[in-house]
């Protein structure tokens, strides 16, 4: 689900009660979509405009407790607001968070300045760690090592436009069996709790969307927090298939950018999708980007056009409407062209072909 590695994360905040509606309006709820996607694109200024747009009286208490957190973290002249998931952990792991939500404030706020927000990173990794570090990625070895000194587990790299870090104490391992539309995975699953530190998406967000997990050599990885069930659909279609095919894929055709894993996995989920079908449409048509270089909201938009171009409707809006059945197989029909794309491209020694 990221572009490299994924990660999202919980933080609280104090919230004065005022007096309002108990039920979010419909243009209120327009703009807290609007302000999620810009957060998944990590544009941190349009996102806080988005919120600032709503009155809080046009917010119901949950949605109400949610614009200000998420403008406390978005807040460039505040101090980072000091959050409930960190007050047990070592003072190392304390001070690593400080340093990356710092950069992740920085980052999201100013997108001209994002390489001075990593070279004060890699600045303060270095002081951190009491030795020279040239870069972001060099750094990252030595940080998981001293985190596993202390007995957590953790994930560095890149998430979308930023760089990420996730923190946590548990790990169990299943074999899970997961049909895909051209053929299933008999796959290690690697489920995660007890975290610190989701991640820079899920801090933004106060914890309400995030990355559900992610994919290397070594199988699939649950974000177990970041799911009301282990057995419903979301689950099911939005990480199990979702991150299978990515496992199905890396195996079958190696190397492709992220984009593409993404854009493939995406139309799985389309194609499983029935109870979560609008929910998955309304997420992808509220992060699109023409930036391969943000994975997710690059795949959206291509898997956006890709269905209404095969089903022969007018506008985004109409893939919610379309017999189910008839958007399974749109879904299915453009994957298995995709793939077909990349088998004679394989054979011919050539780049990958456009997608169809």
């Amino acid at each position: 689900m990221p572009a490299s590695i994924p990660a999202f994360l919980l933080a609280a905040s104090t919230i004065i009660p005022i007096a309002t509606t108990t039920t979010t309006t419909p243009d209120a709820k327009q703009e807290l979509r609007l302000a999620i996607g810009a957060i998944l694109r990590a544009q941190g200024r349009e996102a806080r405009s988005a919120l600032q747009s709503i009155a809080p009286t046009q917010l119901g208490t949950t949605d109400r407790h949610f614009r200000e957190c998420v403008l406390s973290r978005l807040n460039a002249a505040g101090p980072l607001p000091v959050t409930s998931d960190t007050p047990d952990v070592n003072a190392f792991t304390r001070d690593l968070l400080h340093l990356y939500r710092t950069y992740w404030r920085a980052a999201a706020l100013d997108v001209d300045g994002r390489p001075a927000a990593e070279r004060a990173l890699t600045d303060g990794l270095a002081r951190l760690l009491g030795r020279p570090v040239s870069n972001i990625a060099d750094a990252e070895p030595l940080v998981a090592a001293r985190l596993t000194s202390y007995g957590l587990f953790s994930q560095e790299g890149r998430t979308g436009v930023l760089h990420d870090l996730m923190i946590w104490r548990r790990s169990t391992r299943k074999i899970e069996n997961i049909p895909l539309p051209e053929g299933g995975n008999a796959t290690q699953v690697n489920y995660l709790d007890g975290f610190i530190s989701r991640g820079w998406s899920s801090y933004f967000t106060c914890n309400r969307t995030g990355t559900g997990g992610w994919t290397t050599d070594e199988g699939l990885f649950v974000v177990v927090p970041a799911y009301k069930s282990l057995s419903d659909e979301n689950f099911s279609v939005n990480f199990l298939a979702h991150e299978s095919q990515h496992y199905s894929d890396k195996k079958r055709f190696g190397g492709m950018p992220s984009w593409r894993l993404e854009y493939r996995a995406k139309l799985v989920e389309v194609a499983y999708a029935s109870t979560t079908r609008d929910r998955v449409l309304d997420a992808f048509t509220d992060n699109q980007g023409d930036d391969p270089g943000d994975p997710h909201s690059y795949a959206n938009r291509r898997v956006l056009t890709v269905l209404t171009h095969r089903l022969g409707v007018a506008s985004v809006a109409d893939l919610h409407t379309v017999a189910i059945d008839r958007l399974h197989e749109a879904a299915i029909n453009a994957l298995k062209a995709d793939s077909a794309a990349l088998d004679t491209a394989s054979h011919a020694g050539a780049g990958t072909h456009p997608l169809r």
